[in-house]
């Protein structure tokens, strides 16, 4: 473990972010921290889960030289809940930010969490922000799709005049009070894979602790995580797996439903709908149906244990060809 120093004062929000192996795009995120929030009454926590690249060092580095406290923990493999985990038993401050090291952080991202924590003081309130694609990758439809309306996130659909759900918990950029974390015994970590534990401690933190999840569309990190519709099949395999966990333990989320005939039916309508035109319906449709059927079949043990989902094959192959489904994969975000 190491800290740069003893701070002045008691901080007023801790930034946690897990990191393994994205030594380049986790010493931007902490660059554009120290750009955006020299000021700020924060401390950032680095929890190192097992790097081989020199991340850990890399975020040492930055520490000795931060505007304010910065410590850097490492586990090794545990996974992002338990690191998430140490970072609240770590922090000093009375509410948690946590960001991804992918989670690039803008001006308004840090100041926007410190003054919602203060003039919100009560242990429920907490506050989602908003997450975009960075540069270069908001060029991209299928991206922006994941981001705004898609199997990653759903954007689109909220407002700050209405309460988040709580399954909406995405720690890409979202802002808690610690005494309610530690009230709830934090992350679940049991999970099988990175996916679903944040939504488990949405649900729970509102069932037992009566969170309440407001949306802060001008607290804006920019999303520099590369992918394709490819990689978001397998991640939606991983998903499918995690989800079997989520309703154990939270079952008022509804089940997916088996796969069956009505699935293939649609498929293939989709199929044929996606060969006679790529429109932006038809390809949002096509990915939406895609990103549902891989998770039903890996929920249900019904799915092959990579590549596409068993229904609706033919439809994959023409998506996956699709190159607004396969984007650039860019080294490294555009300047700030």
């Amino acid at each position: 473990m190491a800290a740069n120093r003893a701070p002045a004062g008691r901080p007023e929000l801790a930034v946690v972010i897990p990191t393994r192996d994205r030594r380049a795009v986790l010493a931007e995120t902490l660059s554009r921290l120290a750009r955006h929030a020299a000021t700020e009454p924060i401390e950032v926590i680095v929890i190192d889960d097992g790097s081989a690249d020199g991340s850990h060092e890399a975020a040492e580095a930055f520490a000795r030289s931060a505007p304010w406290p910065v410590t850097v923990l490492r586990q090794e493999g545990a996974g992002p809940a338990t690191a998430r985990n140490a970072g609240v038993r770590a922090a000093r401050a009375a509410a948690c930010l946590f960001i991804g090291d992918d989670s690039l952080p803008t001006a308004g991202l840090v100041g926007e969490h410190v003054r919602f924590h203060r003039d919100r003081q009560a242990p429920e309130e907490a506050a989602l922000g908003l997450v975009r694609p960075a540069p270069p990758l908001d060029r991209s439809p299928f991206i922006r799709w994941l981001h705004e309306e898609g199997a990653q996130f759903g954007y689109a659909r909220l407002s700050p005049d209405r309460p988040v759900a709580p399954e909406n918990f995405w720690t890409s950029n979202i802002s808690v009070k610690r005494e309610l974390l530690v009230a709830a015994g934090g992350f679940d970590e049991g999970f099988p894979g990175a996916a679903c534990e944040d939504a488990e401690l949405g649900l729970r933190l509102a069932r037992e602790h009566g969170l309440r999840l407001r949306y802060l569309p001008a607290a804006l990190v920019l999303h520099f995580h590369p992918t394709d519709l490819a990689r978001t099949l397998a991640r939606m395999r991983v998903i499918g797996t995690s989800y079997r966990r989520l309703r154990e333990l939270a079952p008022e989320m509804p089940e997916p439903s088996r796969p069956a005939a009505r699935h293939r039916a649609k498929a293939a309508a989709l199929t044929a709908a996606l060969a006679a035109r790529r429109t932006t319906r038809t390809r949002a449709a096509s990915w939406r149906f895609l990103c549902d059927q891989t998770l039903r079949e890996a929920y249900w043990d019904a799915g092959p244990a990579s590549g596409p989902p068993r229904i609706g094959r033919a439809l994959a192959a023409l998506a996956l060809r699709d190159p607004l489904a396969t984007p650039p994969q860019p080294a490294a975000p555009d300047p700030a």
